[in-house]
């Protein structure tokens, strides 16, 4: 079934305009009695049915207000070291697929990858929209947020002073494996993904020094951008996430 995040609340008769009407109409070229879902962004998913396809636009009828069934309860705040390429793309989007409340790009020692002030605002713009489009197609009820990039300190710090939160820190040289330290999880979690080179050791330090548990995903060396899926994957699952 077709589904729109909207900015308002829809009751009754509603009309569905814009990009996600004109998707609707000319794209998907619904017709009336067809059913839509519509998400208000903040967990609530309304049912509707199609009235009338004007060519730019639907007009609906709500039948129904439910809770989004796609709306994990644990928070993963996904902490990707800035990667290569359009590889930040690929995470944004698998990461809110898998359940992510948030994707928050980082900046450590080893990252070839810089962010582009002067850019700053387009690249956000396009990993939002990245963003949205997964959560359409996953069944999410919200659009998880593409934080502004923040120094590895500054994101450490910050997860140290969050309630109720842990840090998981992925270091290949980490003596505890992930499967380990996924017992007793809260409901918050910082899961922090190093770049290409890894994490420096110094680093490491701090992340420990600051509260963080450092945990190996195994033997085999995962590239930058499947790292963050392969442990948001096994949260999800340990958290009973993944469960009908």
């Amino acid at each position: 079934m077709p589904r729109f995040f909207i900015e308002d609340i829809p009751q009754g008769r509603y009309l569905l305009e814009g990009e996600a009407g004109l998707h609707g109409a000319k794209v998907l070229r619904m017709r009336p009695g067809e059913e839509v879902t519509l998400c208000s962004g903040k967990g609530q998913d309304y049912l509707c049915q199609v009235q009338e396809n004007t060519g730019s636009a639907l007009a609906l009828q709500v039948l129904e207000e439910r809770p989004s069934q796609g709306e994990p309860q644990t928070k993963v705040i996904v902490c990707q070291c800035l990667p290569k390429g359009d590889k930040l793309e690929t995470v944004v989007q698998k990461s809110v697929e898998l359940g992510a409340n948030s994707i928050w790009p980082v900046e450590s020692r080893y990252c070839v990858a810089k962010w582009d002030q002067k850019a700053q605002a387009k690249k956000r713009a396009r990993l939002e929209k990245i963003a949205q489009e997964a959560a359409m197609q996953s069944g999410r009820g919200i659009v998880p947020k593409v934080l502004p990039p923040a120094r590895l300190e500054e994101v450490l710090r910050s997860a140290a002073k969050a309630e109720g939160a842990k840090t998981v820190f992925l270091y290949e040289k980490a003596t505890k494996g992930l499967k380990e330290g996924l017992t007793a999880l809260p409901g918050t979690v910082f899961l922090v993904v190093g770049p290409e080179g890894g994490f420096a050791p110094e680093e490491a330090a701090l992340a420990r020094e600051l509260g963080a548990e450092l945990l190996s995903l195994g033997p085999r060396i995962l590239r930058t951008e499947t790292a963050p899926l392969a442990a948001l994957a096994a949260i999800m699952y340990e958290k009973g996430e993944m469960a009908l």
